[in-house]
């Protein structure tokens, strides 16, 4: 018995060298959050914090821009919704402190689009304001401590609340129903539509990259006066699109909804997902409204507190965090380091709060 022991774990050991893998030292762990402290202040009322804003890191500066919020009254006493405008950096360093400063202005203000980070900028693609959906697409540029806005070619159609990832010269943004591709490389040919996932578009999914494959998990059909909404919890890659990959679960069993969560790749192969509405309160709030349903304390909500890791095709949970559990949020990668930025606390209750969450393998 001890030889066949032996044998066992030298058969494991060569497997794992063969590969040229160990799935428990590649494994990626959060493991330090950190609050930081310093947010936007320079336009009326984005100090209380924003949802839906562009943000992403280029170079060592995280750049910040627009979102929206209900400064003046709350959503739950009718207050309006304020849609910013500022173009904001700060300087990344390794102290718990970002110094933000106005440096531009977007074309117009603007939430609930998609910001893809670019070497040499931040892809601005899409997103609304109280009046009207965009089909804009800008790039973000730092000049001499000031932003200027490069235009793209526009989106087929406008689009928001919807999502987008970048692998190399390829950017994929998707509502599930519409699809759509540019190359980098050659940007002037415009963007080119691609299959659709879903035969109905989903409000706030999350998509990335896994290997070179766009991705995609959450996001809801909208509701109508003949059908109620639904909740699309498991995922499809536009590789294999009739194939349902697996939504993420919690330590009892149960399937995690990634809609109005964030999600961002650490690697080619691996992305975090962070927070989300729970599915359950979010569906029954839609389909059969009731009175006061904007009034309860933040904990009635349930808004999902994990930190998703999807790695090697499996995802684990690495956190379960009362930090996390916030919808609308934007994460900005800096090396491995996880930016979170605004987002909800509650329906209608944004917050200013920032964290930096570091990943190791």
């Amino acid at each position: 018995m001890k030889l066949i022991r032996i044998v066992l774990i030298i058969y494991i050991a060569m497997i794992d060298f063969i590969n040229g893998t160990d799935l428990h030292a590649q494994s990626f762990q959060l493991v330090r959050v950190e609050r930081i402290m310093g947010f936007p202040s320079d336009e009326p009322g984005i100090g209380k914090g924003v949802s839906a804003c562009f943000a992403g890191v280029v170079g060592d500066m995280l750049i910040m821009a627009g979102g929206c919020n209900f400064p003046d009254k709350p959503a739950a006493e009718g207050g309006p919704k304020r849609y910013y405008q500022g173009i904001y950096a700060a300087q990344i360093t390794s102290e718990k402190q970002l110094n933000w400063e106005l440096i531009g202005q977007l074309p117009a203000p603007c939430a609930y689009g998609v910001s893809i980070p670019l070497d040499d900028g931040l892809l601005c693609i899409g997103g609304n304001d109280t009046n009207e959906s965009f089909a804009d697409v800008f790039k973000i540029i730092l000049k001499e401590g000031k932003a200027a806005v490069k235009l793209y070619p526009e989106l087929p159609v406008p689009m928001d609340n919807f999502t987008g990832a970048r692998c190399g010269n390829r950017v994929i943004v998707s509502n599930g129903l519409q699809i759509f591709e540019l190359d980098l490389s050659f940007p002037e040919r415009g963007w080119k539509a691609l299959p659709p996932l879903t035969t109905k578009k989903l409000g706030q999914p999350v998509g990335v990259f896994v290997n070179g494959k766009f991705c995609q998990w959450g996001g809801c059909t909208p509701k109508t006066d003949t059908e109620l909404t639904s909740l699309c919890i498991s995922g499809q890659s536009l590789e294999q699109p009739l194939k349902e990959l697996l939504p993420p679960q919690t330590d009892a069993g149960e399937d995690i909804y990634l809609g109005g969560s964030a999600a961002i790749n650490l690697t080619d192969d691996a992305f975090i997902a962070i927070g989300g509405v729970n599915k359950d309160v979010f569906l029954d709030a839609v389909n059969h409204p009731k009175p006061g349903y904007m009034t309860h304390p933040v904990e009635w909500y349930r808004f999902n507190p994990y930190i998703c890791v999807y790695q090697k095709g499996a995802w684990n949970i690495a956190g379960n965090e009362q930090i996390a559990a916030r919808a609308g949020a934007t994460l900005a990668r800096h090396h491995q380091d996880i930016y979170i930025i605004g987002g909800e606390l509650k329906p209608g209750v944004r917050t200013p709060d920032i964290y930096r969450l570091t990943f190791k393998q």
